[in-house]
């Protein structure tokens, strides 16, 4: 009877003590962290006050600092960057929610891309501070979907965890500025000069747009470079509607005494304005200015401006605000939008046309339809 009451108690303390450690690791765990909470509660109250975002990631840096008011790319001589992304960021740090509790030992950071410093490109750091203070410092590693999630873990803790909601911290330059510098219509321009070329164009009897190389043009400086029909053809092709859609990858400030490089800076003659690309080469990249200006009498574009409803879309700028807003700043051109430049004067002076041309006029027609003069 002793023995079967004392298995009895030992029975129940070993339950109890079960059930305490059970309750002990749920009140822990109640106590770290609480699943559907705000990961960095720290930060909504001091959201209004953030005034610098630092961002690193694959040994490149962003740094963005809000200055009188205006947010600005410090990291790219201060130009004006867009506050729609800079909120964007902030809200989605705000907005991440704790989920689940992950690995805490450090040599396995790396498989959920949280090891810092990261040279694989898969992790950022991201700091964000209100003056002095620095309100986050945070590792974003590998997102998930299904539900939206990702792996982050903060800077001073080798605690990883996963939250729901993701975050990109992008370190393009061109995801914090305004990147679309010009869309314009394929029909505004009427000519284009590059490199000794005059490219000019006419209506033919179908009311079509038809470019074509000018003979012994009279409007561009003299060139030593040979202009082949294979190089025209190319050059017809592609330079008329090279402004439909040009972005940039990076800005800085104008470095004065840059030479242009005339075999890839085009001049653009156009219903209502004029356009100089002053391409400057620095090492491996080709950076890019302008001198525009707006034609007197020139007709109204409100009616093509209308029609633009998303970015991207055609329209004509104002070409003395253009003017005045690039002034003094340099725009590095990606290479989708250098290769047709250089296309043509990499052509092979002996590349044979198919089939072979007949003069120097190229046809290259595209539909359009050009206001009249004063209309």
């Amino acid at each position: 009877m002793k023995t079967k009451t004392l298995g009895l108690v030992i029975g129940i303390a070993a339950l109890s003590i079960g059930a305490a450690y059970i309750a002990f690791l749920r009140g822990s765990s109640t106590a770290q962290f609480v699943i559907g909470d705000p990961f960095l509660p720290e930060l909504e109250p001091k959201a209004q006050s953030v005034d610098r975002i630092e961002i690193e990631r694959t040994g490149k840096r962003v740094e963005l600092v809000r200055d009188g008011g205006v947010w600005k790319l410090a990291t790219s001589d201060s130009y004006p960057a867009r506050f729609e992304e800079v909120k964007g960021l902030v809200s989605g740090l705000t907005g991440l929610k704790t989920d689940q509790k992950m690995t805490a030992k450090k040599e396995r950071h790396g498989e959920l891309a949280l090891a810092w410093p990261d040279t694989t490109g898969r992790g950022a750091h991201v700091r964000v501070l209100a003056g002095s203070d620095v309100v986050t410092d945070l590792i974003l590693g590998e997102e998930r979907a299904n539900p939206r999630a990702q792996f982050v873990r903060r800077a001073a803790d080798d605690q990883t965890w996963r939250v729901l909601g993701s975050v990109n911290a992008d370190i393009e330059p061109r995801r914090w500025v305004d990147a679309e510098l010009i869309s314009l219509p394929n029909d505004e321009v009427k000519r284009v000069m590059m490199n000794g070329l005059e490219i000019g164009s006419e209506n033919n009897e179908r009311s079509r747009l038809r470019y074509f190389a000018v003979e012994k043009s009279t409007n561009v400086a003299p060139t030593s470079f040979e202009w082949t029909p294979a190089r025209r053809e190319t050059a017809v092709r592609q330079l008329p509607t090279w402004l439909s859609r040009l972005e940039l990858d990076d800005v800085r400030k104008a470095k004065p005494g840059g030479v242009a490089d005339p075999a890839i800076s085009p001049e653009f003659d156009m219903i209502r304005g004029t356009l100089k690309v002053k391409a400057v080469r620095d090492g491996d990249a080709v950076w890019i200015s302008f001198e525009a200006a707006p034609k007197e009498g020139a007709p109204s574009a409100d009616k093509i401006n209308e029609r633009r409803k998303y970015p991207g879309d055609p329209y004509i700028p104002d070409w003395k605000a253009f003017n005045e807003k690039h002034a003094g700043w340099e725009y590095k051109l990606p290479n989708w939008k250098l290769n047709p430049l250089e296309e043509a004067n990499k052509v092979p002076a002996d590349k044979q046309l198919t089939p072979p041309s007949t003069g120097n006029d190229v046809d290259l027609s595209i539909p359009v339809q050009i206001p009249p003069a004063g209309k």
